[in-house]
């Protein structure tokens, strides 16, 4: 696909993706309240559901116009189908956490928070489970509050997507792990569910701008890496999350090497042996 096109068409991706954010925020959302009389809580059930539906759809959009290739899909385990858990995965891509999102039944995420408060999406975002991202110096609160508050979201049967590194990982590394998902899976005593997501090429990362679009169809590839159901805290939490984090950097580090392999330039045809020049006697 010439790129002219694949650019063009990932422009036409991300105006189905935030005008129908616009049309199901400002039109879908409150007629969904009128019906259900009001009542906030069936409100957000059903839309973070139907969300999650739309996120299918926008997803097939993509592979249609052969910009992602999914190379299979991650099986959710029965162990976690009626209860809450944290599910907590690396984050490659800009739109890695809507397969996730799509595929595990009641997934919640945390959104920015000027995302939240905006007009447009804000409208959407408000009428779903999701939560916003306070910062606990802005609100007065001590950091501690922000786990509080997610632990008592999980408790009350919303699972979550926690990236432990904070934000989109880097292309070439990982970012550090923050303890806060480990910690808040072990709070709220949930299983903790690790899903390792892989990309083939520069798609949508950090610090790649979406119109500097990669050549060849983007192929994922997201594996079921564990389900630890929770214990007691102490020193096995803290070897479980290095175990955790151990694992998750050895992936990566082999993601990275297939992807190095992939991007090596062919090598170069070797040079005619030179031909016998005769002397000049």
């Amino acid at each position: 696909m010439l790129r002219p096109i694949r650019l063009l068409l990932t422009f036409v991706c991300f105006a189905i993706f935030f005008g129908g954010s616009l049309v199901l925020g400002l039109v879908f959302c409150p007629l969904v309240w009128l019906l259900t009389i009001g009542n906030r809580e069936r409100t957000r059930d059903f839309c973070t559901g139907f969300i999650a539906w739309g996120y299918g759809w926008f997803i097939r959009c993509t592979r249609l116009m052969g910009l992602i290739r999914l190379d299979g899909r991650v099986e959710v385990p029965e162990a976690i189908r009626d209860r809450p858990y944290v599910l907590v995965a690396n984050h490659p891509t800009l739109i890695d956490v809507l397969f996730l999102l799509h595929w595990f039944p009641r997934l919640t995420c945390v959104v920015k928070k000027s995302w939240y408060d905006f007009f447009f999406w804000g409208a959407l975002l408000r009428s779903t489970h999701y939560l916003p991202n306070v910062d606990p110096e802005e609100e007065g609160l001590p950091g501690a509050a922000i786990l509080d508050r997610m632990t008592e979201h999980v408790k009350a049967g919303h699972p979550l997507v926690f990236f432990p590194e904070g934000t989109r990982s880097l292309a070439t590394s990982l970012h550090r792990f923050k303890r806060g998902a480990f910690e808040l899976a072990e709070r709220a005593q949930v299983p903790l569910v690790m899903v390792f997501i892989d990309v083939d090429r520069p798609f949508l990362m950090k610090g790649v701008p979406f119109w500097k679009t990669a050549s060849g169809t983007a192929r994922y590839r997201l594996e079921l890496v564990d389900v630890v159901e929770p214990s007691p805290e102490g020193d096995q939490g803290v070897q479980r999350r290095n175990e955790a984090q151990r694992r998750y950097e050895e992936l990566f580090r082999r993601s990275l090497e297939g992807r190095a392999i992939k991007d090596l330039p062919a090598e170069p045809e070797p040079l005619p042996a030179p031909k016998d020049v005769p002397s000049s006697r």
